[in-house]
């Protein structure tokens, strides 16, 4: 940015047009303001827009519940220590400080996934500590920071098998939400005694899309099992299993959850139930690839090192950067770009290459810009 702002391209001129003569600030100036900005302040941004997208039901409830996607994630890694506890690990006798988060994001039917709170995972303030600050624990302050800014969202939350464990069912319940948790094999063995032994249980075959978005479709019949009433530390759950044939192999993939989701046993509709529920657990992958790996590979840099001596101050620049993915999810979803999309051919990206040659080669012009400055209604696909 700073080279753009001081080089002989027009890219000064036309950010300030588009923004109502707002200076392009050198980035150190944007870094002495950041320093001054309260993280909790941004987050409250993030839960201003996701409400009101909600209320304007671009954000649908699915089975009665909001889903939303609980991982964590590298932002950035540092040789040398910054100044406000980043996490480290030792190898070889070198050690790494890195800056990591654990990031909340809502999806949706039709493919967003949004970021909706995050928390930093960080040992400031603990002095000489004995162990390090952990994604439980950040799970924790990020669940009481989610329930603050949506007290009365039915929410039901995805997680990893990390998450199998009875202070998250506590939690949860604690806050009224719904949760569809990875089981990985080995995890809480004494479920499988108890999936072994219930009465209440189901299972049954369907024949499903194996490979949906491809033009040729490949059918396999997959196996699923829900077993209800189970008990793990006097919380009482469910247990869902799908066993996924791969294609032109013997194999199978077994995806299976905890769920405290309930489905009445002699329901018509018990198989579709099943289904959906076992659709929207595999879910999970939307905040690895429409989430983090947009973010960090496709022009966003998440891994940047904004900031090198602070990862609060790096933090900022994160919920900053969700705050830009959001409103670029909806620009792309939006009817005029896809047509737009349609009609030129182009990918997303090439778009985007257009669009900064546009600001960096010619001046536009600000008398049509401000004439376009009105308030209008963005309509999605």
């Amino acid at each position: 940015m700073n080279q753009l702002r001081k080089d002989e391209s027009y890219f000064k001129d036309n950010f300030e047009a588009l923004h109502g003569d707002m200076q392009l600030a050198y980035f150190d100036t944007v870094n002495n303001v950041i320093k001054t900005v309260d993280a909790g302040d941004l987050i409250l941004v993030l839960g201003k827009m996701i409400n009101a997208l909600i209320r304007s039901k671009v954000i649908n409830p699915a089975e009665g519940y909001y889903h939303i996607i609980m991982d964590a994630t590298g932002v950035a890694s540092y040789h040398s220590p910054p100044l406000d506890g980043a996490l480290s690990k030792k190898k070889n006798n070198t050690t790494t400080y890195y800056a990591s988060v654990l990031e909340a994001k809502i999806i949706t039917d039709n493919g967003l996934c949004l970021s909706v709170a995050s928390e930093l995972l960080s040992n400031e303030g603990k002095g000489f500590y004995d162990k390090q600050d952990c994604e439980l624990a950040a799970f924790s302050r990020l669940a009481d920071q989610l329930h603050k800014l949506f007290p009365r969202l039915p929410i039901c939350l995805h997680l990893d098998g990390l998450y199998a464990n009875a202070t998250v069912m506590k939690k949860c319940e604690q806050y009224g939400w719904k949760y569809i948790i990875t089981r990985k094999d080995g995890n809480l063995p004494k479920l499988d005694e108890q999936i072994k032994d219930t009465l209440e249980k189901v299972s049954f075959v369907y024949p499903e899309v194996l490979n949906p978005g491809q033009k040729e479709a490949n059918l396999g019949d997959v196996q699923y099992l829900w077993a209800a009433n189970l008990q793990h530390q006097n919380h009482q759950l469910n247990y869902m299993e799908g066993r996924f044939p791969k294609h032109n192999s013997q194999a199978v993939t077994k995806f299976a959850y905890i769920i405290n989701l309930n489905i009445n046993l002699d329901s018509p509709q018990l198989q579709s139930i099943v289904r959906r529920f076992m659709s929207s657990g595999r879910s999970r992958w939307l905040i690895e690839n429409k989430g983090f790996n947009d973010q960090k590979n496709n022009g966003f840099n998440m891994e940047h090192k904004f900031v090198r001596k602070s990862i609060m101050n790096l933090y900022k620049y994160y919920i900053l950067l969700q705050i830009a993915h959001i409103i670029h999810q909806l620009t792309v979803k939006s009817k005029a770009v896809v047509e737009l999309v349609k009609q030129s051919k182009v990918t997303i990206k090439m778009l985007w290459v257009r669009l900064k040659s546009v600001l960096l080669e010619r001046i536009l012009c600000k008398e049509t810009i401000m004439q376009n400055r009105q308030r209008c209604q963005i309509r999605l696909e």
